[in-house]
């Protein structure tokens, strides 16, 4: 599995994205937003239903359209007011369509756990709210992976997993003055070498959210604007760097949520505003997620 690694959202544990992921074969850290609704520092369960589509153009000529739909299955469960476990399983539907025919694969992908602590929160007179907060967790090698049988992209990128357990660290920041609320985060993923002894480079994330939240007696509604950034270094085939590999991306998008303390809802959309992937061989097309959740 010789592929790209890209964020996820899409991308999110973080509070601008869904952040630090292996974006393309599905094995993101998250897709929830831990800032934009308050129940999230609650222990709750969600469902996630995440769309993607690339396309691939290798240095032959040949083309080919890979969309990955993820259900995305994420508890969480609350220490204390700042310390929560989460856990994420993915269960994956690829589609691949090329010159030779369509190819599918479905299965479960590689499950996330993390750890959250929130070292510091602060509530002025004012009205503005701030608060930090930190992770760290494991990817798990528990979606099947099958090594590529070639060095074609799409080939190496129909995955189900990584095949690598992988170390994760994250950390945000957030601001709030009555309805608005702005965050920053950013965060890191470690990459360990799997049982092909192909190590997939290393991916940093940095994020930006602003969301307006209003709110009625049982319901409110928070639209919000998202930046975020993505860089992946090359990979390595037995120690052998990949030249056609890694690259950056920069994501633009927005969405929104309705809850009412209870059960939230949502929906987001982000698109590619700047990429440079594979060497230019891999190109990211519009994502859209969907989202609910209950708490308990």
């Amino acid at each position: 599995m010789k592929r790209i690694l890209t964020t996820v959202l899409a991308g999110i544990l973080l509070a601008a994205t869904p952040a630090a992921a292996c974006d393309i074969c599905g094995c993101g850290v998250s897709y929830y937003n831990p800032y934009l609704f308050p129940h999230l520092s609650k222990s709750y369960i969600g469902l996630s239903s995440i769309h993607r589509t690339y396309t691939t153009l290798s240095h032959e000529g040949d083309a080919s359209r890979e969309r990955y739909h993820t259900l995305l299955l994420t508890a969480q469960y609350s220490l204390s007011r700042k310390i929560q476990l989460v856990g994420m399983l993915p269960w994956q539907f690829n589609t691949l369509q090329s010159s030779t025919g369509e190819r599918h694969l479905s299965g479960a992908g590689d499950v996330t756990l993390l750890g959250q602590y929130r070292p510091w929160e602060h509530n002025s007179d004012k009205g503005i709210r701030q608060a930090v907060l930190v992770g760290a967790g494991v990817k798990l090698a528990t979606g099947r992976y099958v090594p590529a049988a070639t060095n074609k992209a799409d080939d190496q990128n129909f995955q189900l997993g990584s095949g690598s357990n992988d170390l994760l660290l994250n950390g945000s920041y957030r601001v709030s003055l009555r309805k608005l609320t702005f965050s920053v985060s950013a965060s890191y993923k470690y990459n360990n070498a799997n049982s092909d002894d192909y190590r997939f480079g290393d991916i940093a994330n940095v994020g930006i959210q602003a969301a307006w939240r209003q709110e009625w007696r049982r319901w409110s509604l928070s639209p919000y604007v998202q930046v975020s950034g993505d860089w992946m270094l090359k990979d390595a085939d037995q120690h052998v760097l990949q030249t056609v590999s890694g690259g950056s991306v920069c994501y633009a998008g927005g969405g929104f949520d309705v809850n009412n303390r209870r059960l939230a809802f949502g929906a987001s959309y982000q698109f590619a505003a700047a990429q440079d992937l594979a060497g230019g061989q891999i190109r990211v097309q519009p994502r859209l997620s969907l989202r609910t959740s209950v708490t308990f």
